[in-house]
């Protein structure tokens, strides 16, 4: 099978090599030459998204922002545009749950399989082929195309949600319920802090009871010493998170249900941009409480 991967960034690049690794062969594409020698030292072809296109069974795509994704799928030199029929496009970036739609049905018209597989895990699982996947299709669809070996060689996990856009939706669903309960943990961790009670007891504490959640177990460190930088490999940035509540927030307003919570974390990660935080890690909402709310001498 002729693999291909569109997009060598942060989750992009280490997923690339668990497929050229379980599949013997891969063409890859990126924008910045340091990324595509990388991956070309490794036995990958580097080709043009047009080449990968007209050649490839299956072509992976993971895209930083919604409008490259755009671009590179049903733009007008995309890859709907060049490919042939029976390509599978799977697109593991995270879009909103209409675009994934009709790129889907724009694909379909050429005989063209789009199908959504949002991840989940982060750079270092990512590394590990330790994700979790959401795939907007069948776990039949996907043994017939034969998808379904370089799924597992990326994750420890494939959800089937069996209807094209399903994948989006169970990501954008994920990542509202993670940071409201990341905001939880960070007021909890304030809280105690107030009271003079260390951070990892209250860790131990909340690791071992009814409100243990992984959120916390990934961002500790982060929280524990007060530090938001891309040095830890759980980072990702306040500018991310917003992405993920606004995709939320958009899905609700499309289901006519009022999302509360997503609405108030909305705000706070907003006031997290006003006040510097935008680039630092979605964690540092606790920073922004402690700064909000010092500790009283």
């Amino acid at each position: 099978m002729q693999v291909g991967f569109i997009g060598l960034g942060t989750m992009g690049m280490p997923m690339a090599k668990n497929i050229l690794k379980e599949n013997g062969s891969l063409y890859a594409s990126d924008l910045v030459e340091e990324k595509k020698e990388e991956i070309r030292a490794l036995g990958a072809t580097i080709a043009s998204n047009e080449e990968i296109a007209k050649t490839c069974d299956v072509v992976f795509i993971s895209m930083p922002t919604v409008k490259a994704d755009e671009i590179v799928v049903s733009g007008e030199d995309g890859l709907i545009a060049h490919g042939k029929e029976g390509l599978w496009i799977v697109d593991t970036s995270t879009v909103g749950y209409q675009l994934s739609k009709a790129q889907s049905e724009e694909a379909a018209k050429k005989g063209i399989v789009y199908v959504d597989l949002p991840i989940s895990g982060g750079a270092g699982r990512a590394a590990d082929g330790d994700l979790s996947v959401m795939l907007g299709a069948t776990k039949e669809e996907s043994d017939k195309a034969g998808l379904t070996p370089l799924l597992e060689c990326i994750s420890r996990e494939v959800h089937y949600a069996g209807v094209r856009g399903g994948g989006v939706a169970l990501k954008i669903i994920n990542n509202m319920l993670s940071k409201a309960i990341l905001f939880a943990d960070a007021e909890a961790v304030v809280m105690a802090e107030h009271m003079g009670i260390p951070f990892d007891t209250l860790y131990e504490v909340i690791q071992s009871s009814s409100s243990q959640n992984e959120i916390f177990r990934i961002k500790q460190e982060h929280i524990k010493h007060n530090e938001y930088g891309q040095s830890n490999k759980s980072y990702s940035p306040i500018t991310m998170s917003l992405k993920d509540l606004k995709l939320a927030r958009e899905l609700l307003d499309e289901l006519h249900l009022p999302g509360f919570n997503c609405n108030n974390m909305i705000q706070w990660y907003n006031m997290g941009m006003q006040r510097g935080y935008a680039e630092k890690d979605s964690s540092s909402l606790a920073g922004l409480l402690r700064e909000l709310y010092p500790i009283q001498e």
